[in-house]
């Protein structure tokens, strides 16, 4: 063990079977006798243990760590079950030209197509355009989509809606649901391909389109077809 004087800091080595605390040893430097002290051994110091606050938050944080994966993990296996398919279905660009549209809709037509108000609870009055497609094609078509719209006496436009076809609501529905549960009705992915996938010659696809809180001087209403694919290309 080294030493050092205490007096003239003079160093030295100490055998280790003559090192013990308090023994009586003299510079051979400056003749100065001391007590040697021996340092305590350095302790790490003990973590200190984690509140209860910071605990809660680390399983909050684990226990949402893990939903979230779930959440992931159930996404991909939905999209491997036929979502993409899904996706294309519902997301493939429009035709680009009215020629174009005007051919793929000419053997289309629109049955019991009318219009009235209801007193909606949440929302107040709303107007509601609803009918039918006809498939008079030789073809089975799918996602028949429609455009609505309420003019005033002047004939000017004073809102347009498109909608694919497939769903219609309830009185009741329309007389309770928000807003926004009515479009989540009406815009129902899983309705609309089961409805209005593949319609056979001669089938019928419902529709339906509502205006919230309608300008009081809405005269009349238009409804028109504007899109429709070919049920066996639904990607095209």
């Amino acid at each position: 063990m080294e030493i050092t004087c205490p007096q003239c800091t003079s160093r030295f080595n100490l055998p280790d079977e003559h090192v013990r605390a308090g023994a009586k040893l003299r510079c051979s430097v400056c003749k100065t006798v001391f007590a040697l002290e021996i340092p305590a051994p350095v302790q790490k110091a003990s973590p200190e243990p984690e509140k209860p606050a910071t605990q809660q938050r680390k399983k909050i944080l684990t226990k949402r760590r893990f939903m979230l994966l779930i959440i992931v993990l159930g996404l991909c296996l939905a999209g491997g079950v036929g979502g993409i398919w899904i996706f294309n279905a519902l997301n493939a660009p429009k035709p680009s030209t009215e020629d174009e549209i005007a051919k793929r809709i000419e053997m289309l037509t629109m049955r019991n197509v009318r219009q009235y108000y209801v007193d909606n609870e949440k929302t107040g009055k709303v107007f509601v355009i609803e009918g039918k497609v006809v498939n008079e094609f030789p073809k089975a078509k799918a996602l028949i989509t429609i455009e609505a719209a309420i003019y005033d006496k002047d004939k000017k436009p004073l809102a347009v809606k498109k909608q694919i076809a497939g769903v219609q609501l309830s009185l009741f529905q329309l007389q309770v649901l928000s807003e926004k549960e009515m479009e989540t009705f009406l815009n129902n992915k899983l309705e609309i391909l089961v409805n209005n996938l593949n319609v056979p010659q001669g089938g019928e696809v419902p529709f339906m389109t509502l205006f919230y809180a309608p300008p009081a001087n809405v005269a009349e209403f238009g409804v028109r077809i504007v899109d429709v694919r070919d049920a066996e290309e639904p990607g095209k």
